[in-house]
């Protein structure tokens, strides 16, 4: 199997684990807060993904160039901690599948972003299947929900969770641009991995201790002792694991086509958001759903 095509396959694997990453920390995010489950994220991706790295190359933390350590290091403060901060809000006012629908306009700003500063210019073709991909989300994303029996239409949603998730998806690609500029020095993923998310650890709990939100955040977990292990499982799936995948694809694939693989959480989350947070998934929806795939699969054919 060639670099390319499993750079590909890495960053539909990322998808998958960003499906139930998010569906967990949505569940622990609604008894605990989302502040609380951003904090608790990071700080045991941390923990994490230093183990992981200590037993791999031998030492807790990377040992990198200036160059790509700044790089890396902007990219965990803007698209972890700054970008999730808004992330995690939308999971709790509109839930897990919306947010990460409209999260979906991040490739395409992170495309735009490289193509006019890095000069990483994709192809007609390879741009409109990208496009194919996005008019699908897009088109599930904007529906206003169809009546049911008695007439009545789904609850529009919720304008300051949508807002939220704008604001995550625009930052977001930035902190991906800087991820990808920082791995074309030639950063193994989980190293980047670890930089990145101590990173946002960092900026996320010096700004907790500052706005003295140490003891609500304990008093947080006391009361619902069972969301710190929701959210221990669900880091490991999510922002370890699934950001790893995320990086190898970054480093082995252009940036337009490892955040479109990668970004296909919401058509996956379309049975979860029915069986798990009951809503009612619409004609609508699946037609964008298979339009998503077809573009995801013109997408891997070219």
């Amino acid at each position: 199997m060639n670099t390319t095509l499993l750079g590909e396959f890495a960053a539909l694997a990322a998808s998958v684990c960003f499906t139930f990453g998010p569906t967990l920390f949505t569940i622990a995010g609604r008894q605990v807060g989302s502040l609380v489950t951003n904090r608790m994220r990071l700080l045991l991706g941390t923990v994490y993904l230093f183990i992981f790295h200590w037993l791999r190359y031998g030492t807790p933390y990377p040992h990198l160039a200036t160059a790509p350590l700044l790089y890396m290091l902007a990219s965990g403060a803007i698209g972890l901690a700054l970008s999730d901060v808004f992330l995690f809000e939308a999971f709790v006012l509109i839930g897990p599948r919306l947010a990460l629908l409209i999260l979906n306009l991040s490739p395409a700003l992170a495309t735009a972003l490289a193509w006019f500063l890095l000069g990483e210019h994709l192809t007609p073709t390879q741009l409109a299947a990208i496009g194919v991909v996005l008019g699908g989300i897009s088109w599930v994303v904007l529906e206003r929900g169809e009546a049911d029996e008695q007439g009545r239409r789904a609850q529009r949603h919720n304008v300051r969770g949508v807002l939220y998730a704008v604001i995550a998806a625009s930052v977001g690609a930035v902190g991906t641009l800087f991820a990808k500029v920082g791995m074309s020095y030639g950063i193994d993923a989980i190293s980047a991995a670890t930089v990145r998310i101590s990173a946002g650890m960092l900026v996320l709990w010096t700004w907790t201790l500052l706005s003295r939100g140490l003891v609500p955040t304990a008093d947080a977990l006391r009361a619902h002792p069972k969301a710190l292990g929701i959210i221990a499982i669900a880091v490991l799936i999510g922002p370890v694991v699934g950001v790893s995948l995320a990086l190898y694809a970054l480093k082995t694939v252009p940036v337009g086509i490892a955040t479109t693989l990668s970004s296909l959480s919401p058509i996956l989350l379309l049975p979860i958001g029915h069986w798990v947070f009951k809503e009612r998934i619409t004609h609508r929806a699946i037609l964008g759903t298979i339009v998503a795939t077809a573009g995801v699969i013109w997408l891997l054919v070219l």
